[in-house]
């Protein structure tokens, strides 16, 4: 009888974490497609293309910008600020880019896509530069479309002239 319950927990603690290993490969494939997807996204918009930019974009998106109060934007009011954005500074460049899987609440791989990385560009008006340290977590549905940027960086950074 010891046997035999030794043995079904053995079994039970096998199937467990085989379903775990299952789900954790999973999500990390969803992680490498979607990458590639929030590479296209950062690469349209630091090269000022607004229109492939925002076909990356799922209609119901929700953007939590870095400014207080800004909580669950739509499409087009990110849309907005990134045109403006695209107005006030040119030569941005994401660099030292570092880019790591999304976590759940129990830090399990869930295919989302978190950024980290440094943001250089320089005003228009003055051709002086800018400096932000950059951090953002998104989010991918399955047809391939960004659902959800947090995005977190000191604001007042931004129009710091250096």
């Amino acid at each position: 009888m010891k046997k035999i319950i030794i043995y079904s927990t053995f079994f039970c603690a096998a199937l467990v974490a085989c379903t775990e290993k299952k789900e954790a490969n999973t999500n990390l494939a969803k992680y490498e497609k979607n990458l590639a997807i929030v590479k296209q996204f950062y690469e349209a918009f630091t090269s000022k293309d607004s229109v492939n930019e925002e076909t990356l974009l799922a209609d119901d998106l929700k953007w939590n910008g870095p400014a207080i109060g800004q909580d669950s934007l739509s499409k087009d009011q990110l849309m907005t600020g990134d045109k403006e954005f695209m107005r006030t500074f040119t030569d941005t460049k994401l660099v030292n880019a570092d880019y790591y899987p999304g976590l759940d609440s129990a830090h399990n791989i869930d295919g989302g896509v978190r950024v980290y990385g440094t943001v250089t560009s320089k005003f228009v008006s003055s051709g002086k530069t800018s400096k932000v340290k950059y951090y953002a977590v998104l989010q991918i549905n399955d047809a391939g479309k960004i659902t959800l940027i947090e995005e977190y960086y000191n604001t007042s950074d931004l129009m710091k002239e250096l």
